[in-house]
């Protein structure tokens, strides 16, 4: 997207690229429908052996099992055979955050036998013992509830993975630059007023519905020294332009009548530095609280031990910005940016500083970025990406958009702040409500 808005850092999106998502030690599904790990394809013996021996049918498997790329080494979701074939599915079960999941081995779940592997983790043991759902006799083996996580929520003031990051409808659809109305229903827009006149200045940033009463979004998109100020938090927004959101499909489909609520409290980080984007996130609490349906959710956060995202990989970024002809989009866009190395931002982006752990860098493709208005919105990862059953993906806001060099330049990547640094920050200045 290719604005020059005074007032916004970033943008959004551009152009859709279609790029099959994944992670090292996530839970994928395999072209069987067995749960399993997303990992190397050279670590993946009972592939990488019946590619070798030319087994009946293994290109064709191995192509449905890839989950991603870790630079040049293709990702697979690795299971038990190498063939499709009917797998029966694990037993369905609920993990302590309240993530529906899968009773498997421990062994197999590898996102909480690395986390056994963490030193003195009272945390993670404790959440491990509490996912205990049986036993095999056979391998005699503790069987846990395998979600996307094996540490606790700390607070209960954020929604647990049973209400945040649920969207209706089938599996999100590749291919295309809209969004469907019901995809990414925690996406907010904040709207501005002129500091000397108060007049109206439009939707300038995004943001995303965390509870019941608070919006996550940038610093930048906050901060009294601008010309204009947020006043106003729109929710359920699709189509900007249309009194009433509809899609055409079988039959006339709607969405229920957007939301308007005003901001009561702003809280920018106390340590924002606006000149190099540190610490740019900050916390919206509105006047009432926010009444949820199928167009109105809250996004999943993860939690402060979330691992970092692995180079290559690739992330959703959500927003109403930029698009070719200079204009701001009137209907909500998606697209997916692959996640890009720290060192290789940071000496792309010298004049921000070196990038460290407290941020994400993403994206680098010509005509395909973030630009201007939709600065404070999400970096999303889905869980499950391959799976077939829409009640199984959970989507969680790894980051939030930051500061960009320009519109879509060929090898310049966009910072996000990693929302996982800032968890404690977060639940800290959450109140009651």
């Amino acid at each position: 997207m290719f604005v020059k808005l005074v007032y916004s850092v970033t943008c959004s999106v551009c152009l859709f690229v279609l790029v099959q998502a994944g992670n090292i030690g996530y839970k994928c599904v395999t072209p069987n429908g067995e749960v399993a790990t997303c990992t190397s394809y050279f670590q993946c013996d009972v592939i990488r052996n019946a590619v070798a021996q030319r087994v009946e049918g293994i290109q064709e498997f191995y192509k449905k099992s890839l989950c991603g790329r870790e630079g040049n080494l293709p990702l697979v979701c690795c299971g038990s055979v190498a063939k499709e074939t009917q797998i029966e599915p694990p037993p369905s079960c609920t993990t302590p955050n309240g993530e529906p999941a899968g009773c498997i081995s421990l062994s197999l779940c590898a996102i909480m036998s690395d986390a056994m592997q963490t030193l003195n983790n009272d945390d993670a043991k404790q959440f491990i013992k509490d996912s205990e759902c049986g036993y095999n006799n056979e391998t005699q083996e503790v069987l846990v509830c395998c979600g996307s996580e094996a540490y606790p929520l700390r607070t209960n003031l954020l929604p647990n993975r049973s209400v945040c990051g649920n969207q209706t409808g089938e599996i999100r659809i590749h291919g295309g630059t809209e969004t469907k109305i019901w995809e990414f229903p925690w996406m907010a827009l904040l709207r501005y007023k002129y500091n000397d006149s108060n007049e109206d200045a439009g939707y300038n940033c995004g943001g995303t519905v965390i509870n019941n009463r608070y919006i996550l979004t940038a610093a930048h998109c906050v901060h009294p020294h601008q010309p204009i100020y947020p006043y106003e938090i729109r929710l359920g927004e699709w189509k900007i332009s249309s009194p009433e959101d509809c899609e055409e499909g079988k039959a006339l489909n709607c969405a229920d009548p957007v939301i308007d609520l005003q901001i009561e409290e702003k809280i920018v980080h106390p340590q924002y530095y606006a000149r190099r984007g540190n610490n740019d996130i900050a916390l919206l609490r509105l006047n009432r609280n926010i009444k949820f349906s199928n167009y109105i959710q809250p996004v999943c956060l993860p939690v402060r031990e979330a691992s970092d995202s692995s180079v290559g990989s690739t992330m959703t970024v959500v927003g109403w910005g930029i698009i070719e002809n200079d204009t701001t989009s009137d209907v909500k866009l998606k697209l997916e940016v692959p996640i890009v190395s720290r060192a290789y931002c940071s000496n792309k982006l010298r004049d921000i500083g070196s990038i460290d752990s407290t941020r994400i860098c993403a994206g680098g493709e010509a005509k395909k970025g973030i630009c201007g208005g939709d600065s404070g919105g999400p970096l999303l990862r889905s869980s499950n990406e391959n799976s077939n059953n829409s009640k199984l993906v959970k989507w969680f806001q790894e980051g939030i958009v930051s500061k960009g060099p320009g519109c879509g330049i060929r090898g310049y990547p966009a910072v996000y702040i990693r929302v996982a640094h800032y968890i404690d920050w977060i639940i800290e200045n959450l109140k009651e409500f």
